[in-house]
């Protein structure tokens, strides 16, 4: 007699783990031609055997438990082996387990309580994840969000092409739990040896930013959709469930004057490619999930703010920096809304969503930022002035980004419980510090801003060459116009 929580040892895990989801069971139990017993296997062993690299389509008997607990004819709990396991400080779990007879064949299927291998001391602050892959993270909030993640106990691994450089992550290369994986998401091989023996994905890869992703519409369709469908299916084919993926609230694009705060199940009006990829991104995501991929789309604000990988092509940071070196504070139109976030906040988003249930979090969209910093182009230009009194406004009518919306952010607290610490004056108030003291040099040095690095280099792939070498040479150049700088 066959259960629906046996299987023949020919049969692949993926077709286990299906049986499993559809049972109360937790588990499967494996049996061969004559219904002897082969071996038992939780999901949680299954998918640790795909995330160690084996083949959803193997057969699953290459990952039981050889020796399970089993009930006898007489009711009795033991091993195979007739011996009690004990595995020190572990915690129990109801499983799946075979009543077999002399013989060992599978004559009924019960569940037990035994211990289920995790050990007690994993750092609870992980919520199961204890390595997290980071592609992007030698980016300007990966390297953020990289120190953040070490903070709270976590195994680090980056994939990055290092498009600009390595500063953001060269002083985590002597801690024991940071690993870099120097390539990019659009190759197997790259993504294959990268997610190995991780539990969690974060994806921040891609051409950062609207006038960065114009540069090579083609390159920029490669790195921010192409890579996304590669690293998702690859992640989803090998059993690895949680997948934090960076979008935008610039999906929103140009919303009308009376709209109100606008939620993640609202329209998007995109104006860019940037953007107009990102939707794409997600769409991808919503389609491959199910009960075994659980991906969570996180649609930035603007982000600001000090970072070790530094940008001053975005508009929180551009501002200030022009305010303290030429004493003006430029405002092209000013009355388009932005919603803002402090990159140190937009870090702990995703440590957020690693850390909660997945199924708070699974399959679902949120808006990171905060109410409170929904700001016209002018209101936050009058806060820069402020805290740069040596500094004045200068109006320009001509605009350069026709963009304008405000954002609501009520899921992400209601879920979560999340909400930015840092604001708009504090981080002013910072980096006037930092320039006092003589910290980022020229801030138009090209290393700086994403358009101008990609902008020189013969390619993407080359853009080593140009941090070394067009420095010095552009530190006086100003830039042109204010850069819109979306992440």
């Amino acid at each position: 007699m066959r259960w629906s929580v046996t299987a023949d040892t020919g049969t692949s895990i993926r077709e286990a783990l299906t049986r499993i989801d559809r049972s109360d069971y937790g588990g499967i139990v494996v049996v061969d031609d004559e219904d002897r017993l082969v071996g038992t296997a939780t999901a949680d062993r299954l998918r640790r055997s795909l995330r160690d690299g084996v083949a959803p389509d193997a057969p699953v008997a290459t990952a039981v438990d050889d020796e399970p607990t089993v009930v006898d004819a007489s009711g009795s709990e033991r091993t195979v082996e007739n011996e009690t396991e004990s595995r020190g400080n572990e915690t129990p779990e109801t499983v799946v387990t075979p009543v077999i007879d002399e013989d060992e064949t599978v004559i009924d299927v019960t569940t037990v309580e035994r211990l289920d291998g995790i050990a007690a001391d994993v750092e609870p602050t992980t919520g199961g994840v204890e390595r997290v892959l980071v592609v992007g993270g030698a980016g300007y909030l990966g390297s953020v969000l990289c120190r953040q993640l070490l903070e709270e106990g976590f195994d680090v691994r980056v994939l990055d092409p290092l498009l600009y450089g390595d500063a953001g992550i060269a002083e985590l290369a002597d801690d024991d739990r940071f690993t870099l994986h120097r390539g990019d998401a659009r190759s197997v091989e790259a993504v294959l040896e990268a997610i190995d023996g991780v539990d969690a994905v974060v994806h921040l890869g891609g051409i950062v930013g609207d006038p960065a992703s114009e540069i090579d519409p083609e390159k920029t369709l490669e790195y921010n959709l192409h890579s996304t469908q590669l690293l998702a299916s690859v992640c989803k084919y090998h059993g690895i469930t949680r997948f934090v993926f960076a979008s935008t609230c610039s999906v929103y694009g140009r919303s009308d004057g009376d709209t109100g705060r606008l939620a993640e199940g609202d329209a998007r009006n995109p104006v860019s490619l940037y953007a107009r990829l990102k939707i794409q991104s997600e769409r991808v995501l919503r389609e491959l999930a199910d009960e075994h991929f659980a991906p969570t789309i996180l649609r930035m604000a603007t982000v600001y703010g000090r970072s070790p990988r530094m940008r001053f092509d975005l508009v929180g940071n551009v501002l200030p920096a022009k305010a303290y070196s030429e004493g003006v504070v430029p405002v092209f139109g000013g009355d388009q809304y932005r919603p803002n976030v402090h990159v140190a906040d937009a870090a702990r988003a995703y440590v957020e969503c690693l850390t909660a249930p997945i199924e708070d979090v699974g399959d679902t969209v949120f808006n990171v930022g905060s109410n409170r910093q929904n700001y016209r182009i002018d209101e936050l230009a009058t806060i820069v002035e402020d805290c740069f009194p040596d500094a004045s406004i200068e109006f320009h009518e001509d605009r350069t980004d026709e963009r304008s919306y405000r954002v609501a952010f009520d899921r992400i607290r209601s879920v979560l419980d999340f909400e930015p610490e840092r604001t708009i004056r504090d981080h002013c108030l910072e980096l006037r510090d930092a320039f006092e003291d003589g910290m980022y040099g020229e801030y138009t040095a090209t290393r700086y801003n994403n358009y101008e690095t990609l902008d020189r280099a013969p390619s993407f792939e080359n853009t080593t060459a140009v941090l070394e070498s067009h420095d010095s040479s552009t530190a006086e150049r100003p830039h042109e116009k204010l850069p819109s700088g979306e992440v």
